[in-house]
């Protein structure tokens, strides 16, 4: 598979008329393995343009899925959804950031209704069932149980306001680890009203208990851009990946949550990073002149993500974090310390906003 934009449309095209979950398999691993031996996608000039074609095309991918899967409960005899339903994506899948092997982040918000608990049994199954679907194509799921069909994350709206509430209350790691991992949701299926719904409940809940920023601080800064105090990359020290960077938790993953707090702090409603990097810029949150900086950091990251690839386990792509630095040119590992090197300085730069907001 020659990857252009006619690709990309045509690959979206046909996961759109499949009628059956093989057909969307068979296109999944089609297109991982056209990507797997694309080098150009991690050209320093065209990785955001990848990123966007990436997403769209897992975007496709989950929204077939969701379609599917109501056309066979309603073939199984489970009927139609009874009530209107957000179906949203979270974590990378929620900022259009997924690699070629992201897992699954999800949650599902539904209409209220007074036969809630017989609702709330459909979409349970409902949920379930995309789970599994998105299993069979190569989606693995969510660690964390971040997924539409744990209870946690498929509620109704006024129990999802509930929810949030009291997370806001509680404030403790756990409460403000989930209420983070909202900031990034999206709606990719269904009635997106309701999800606006609730993201103004976030909103208003967060202007009324601007302390709880302080409170993310300690979840926003726990992991450190792997630049020691001489210049030199932090690696593994053992095992299989001994001589490697955790490009995720030590690169990309800082910048992320840098980049989420200060869009919270300062009202930006985007979930996407490079928009979020974009609009921080226009509120002179961010100086203009370090827009490009800012910009070509989080792009190569982008791409060194692709670049650890994925690994193949039990019918699924597991996506990898670890990338040896050995694979990289001399140009592009100087590029790397010095965006390291930003990374850090942006984190202190979160720590004195902070410490400002606490003083005021």
């Amino acid at each position: 598979m020659v990857l252009d934009v006619e690709t990309f449309v045509k690959l979206k095209q046909n996961i759109h008329n499949a009628d059956q979950f093989i057909q969307l398999r068979s296109l999944r691993d089609q297109f991982q393995l056209s990507i797997q031996h694309n080098e150009q996608i991690f050209h320093k000039d065209s990785i955001s343009t990848w990123n966007v074609h990436i997403n769209e095309v897992h975007d496709a991918f989950i929204t077939r899925t969701i379609e599917l899967t109501e056309i066979r409960m309603v073939g199984e005899g489970q009927g139609p959804p009874p009530t209107a339903y957000s179906y949203l994506l979270l974590g990378s899948a929620g900022r259009h950031e997924q690699t070629m092997a992201s897992d699954q982040d999800s949650a599902l918000i539904f209409e209220n209704e007074d036969n809630l608990e017989e609702i709330k049994e459909y979409f349970k199954l409902f949920a379930s069932k995309i789970v599994a679907n998105l299993i069979e194509l190569g989606y693995p799921p969510c660690d964390g149980k971040v997924q539409s069909n744990e209870d946690l994350w498929c509620q109704s709206v006024e129990e999802w306001k509930k929810k949030l509430e009291a997370w806001y209350e509680d404030a403790s790691w756990e409460s403000i680890r989930y209420l983070l991992i909202v900031a990034d949701a999206r709606c990719i299926y269904g009635n997106d009203s309701l999800f606006l719904e609730v993201k103004a409940f976030y909103r208003e809940c967060l202007a009324a208990r601007p302390y709880i920023l302080e409170r993310m601080i300690e979840n926003t800064v726990q992991h450190k851009m792997l630049l020691g105090v001489f210049g030199q990359f932090i690696t593994d020290r053992y095992g299989e990946y001994m001589g490697s960077i955790d490009v995720k938790y030590g690169a990309y993953i800082p910048l992320v949550n840098c980049f989420r707090w200060l869009a919270l702090s300062e009202g930006v409603t985007t979930t996407s990073t490079l928009e979020r990097i974009e609009q921080l810029m226009q509120a002179g949150v961010l100086p203009e002149q370090e827009l490009i900086a800012y910009r070509d950091a989080f792009e190569q990251m982008l791409s060194l993500r692709l670049m650890a690839g994925y690994e193949y386990v039990d019918g699924m792509y597991e996506g990898v974090s670890k990338l040896n630095p050995k694979r990289l040119e001399a140009d592009e590992i100087k590029r790397l310390k010095k965006n390291l090197k930003l990374g850090r300085d942006l984190q202190r730069l979160v720590m004195k906003r902070y410490a400002r907001r606490r003083t005021v």
